[in-house]
């Protein structure tokens, strides 16, 4: 018994010294070349889906906490449902001032009417709002001006965000919009019985929708229209997975793949040197079935579609991407769009635009931008490309 125990001690010590050089080897890159570049990824949960990041040459497993701890942190930011976080604080004050603020004053608002609130009056409409809602008023640094507007400043990221809004707004011509949030919170297709909102609700929520009554300067955002809302769902998974590639090179990271719900960013090319395979999903159909496959270097490959989350109603269908005009989902030939872009926010806007403005003139301005290519799948399953996507199709077996 006793020399079992002394060959247990001994090999326990043999583990730790063995562990011990390894670490180390990988400390001061002497490992292998094969081992340093074995394939690393973590898993995780944000912005309403999963999401996965995989390193195949460079970085260290400290990379990929890194960009889980910012997957966080960008989550604090932009959650449209989290309570704590800067957008759903945002709404949540321009919900409360609505409610503060006398019903003509608001409708005379509505209606782009002039109205001048007196210092006393916006005096006392802050202090009501600090009342009601402390943390959100001081982090914010909110504001009531004699125009009736309530402003907040606002950090950097959602100053790029609230820009790169506006640009496929105007791209979209109103298809894309940020305040589309009064009428998107009505929906929820995350509930596993989801219900249709009563027209009514849609009705009155469309009046606070649109760019126009959304305004940034400097580090000020605005609402001319109390109740208006903002969220990001169009395009923060794309702005989120070009951050984490921007890190992820920044660690040494030369091959990689970000994962972000379905939203595909590749870093560089596979370790071999060869292009990704990425796979076009066959839309209402299981995750592993591909209607096309792209090969693709150092691009983003992102896909927007009906089948994504949806239900039946009286036998009607519904799918998550709306109309800001009527409040309903898009009702076009549409199926699914594609987008193939460097940037991996412009694929995310990009396809939602192109969506809400249909096969032609979504098409259309794909094929007036450089550097940017598409894949449209409408209703009767055929698909429509753009001028250049045929160079980036994968030989298919």
């Amino acid at each position: 018994m006793q020399t079992w125990n002394k060959r247990r001690l001994i090999n326990t010590l043999a583990i730790f010294i063995i562990a011990g050089v390894i670490v180390y080897l990988i400390g001061s890159g002497h490992l292998p070349r094969k081992q340093q570049n074995e394939t690393k990824n973590i898993q995780g949960f944000a912005f309403d889906t999963t999401y996965q990041i995989t390193i195949y040459q460079g970085g260290t497993k400290k990379t990929l906490q890194k960009c889980v701890s910012e997957c966080s942190s960008y989550e604090n930011v932009i959650s449209r449902t989290k309570e704590t976080s800067t957008v759903y604080r945002i709404n949540a004050l321009s919900k409360k001032y609505e409610e503060l603020l006398p019903g003509k004053l608001c409708q005379s608002l509505q209606k782009g009417q002039t109205i001048m609130l007196s210092k006393q009056q916006r005096t006392e409409y802050e202090t009501k709002l600090k009342q009601a809602l402390p943390e959100a008023y001081t982090e914010l640094a909110c504001h009531v001006s004699s125009d009736g507007s309530i402003s907040f400043q606002v950090n950097d990221m959602l100053q790029k965000l609230v820009n790169y809004s506006f640009k496929y707004g105007k791209l979209s011509k109103g298809c894309f919009t940020m305040g589309i949030e009064p009428v998107s919170s009505l929906w929820d297709f995350s509930t596993d019985q989801p219900t249709v909102p009563q027209d009514a609700e849609i009705r009155k929520a469309l009046t606070y929708v649109g760019d126009e009554h959304i305004r940034l300067h400097n580090d000020r955002l605005s609402f001319s229209v109390p109740g208006t809302g903002i969220e990001f769902g169009g395009i923060a998974k794309g702005y989120i997975a070009d951050r984490l590639k921007d890190l992820l090179r920044q660690d040494g990271v030369t091959s990689g793949l970000i994962d972000l719900g379905g939203n595909i960013l590749c870093l560089g090319n596979k370790p071999d040197g060869t292009a990704f395979r990425i796979g076009v999903r066959q839309p209402f159909s299981d995750r592993d079935a591909v209607i096309d496959t792209v090969a693709v270097k150092d691009l983003s490959v992102v896909s927007s579609g009906i089948y994504e989350r949806c239900f039946k109603q009286n036998g009607k269908f519904y799918h998550h991407i709306l109309d800001p005009s009527t409040g309903y989902p898009v009702d076009n030939t549409l199926m699914a769009v594609t987008i193939l872009s460097k940037a991996s926010v412009d694929g995310d806007g990009l396809s939602t635009t192109c969506f809400g403005l249909g096969l032609e003139k979504g098409m259309e301005l794909i094929d007036s931008l450089d550097n940017v290519e598409a894949v449209f799948v409408t209703k009767d399953e055929k698909m429509h490309y753009s001028k250049g996507y045929a160079k980036y199709r994968a030989m298919q077996k």
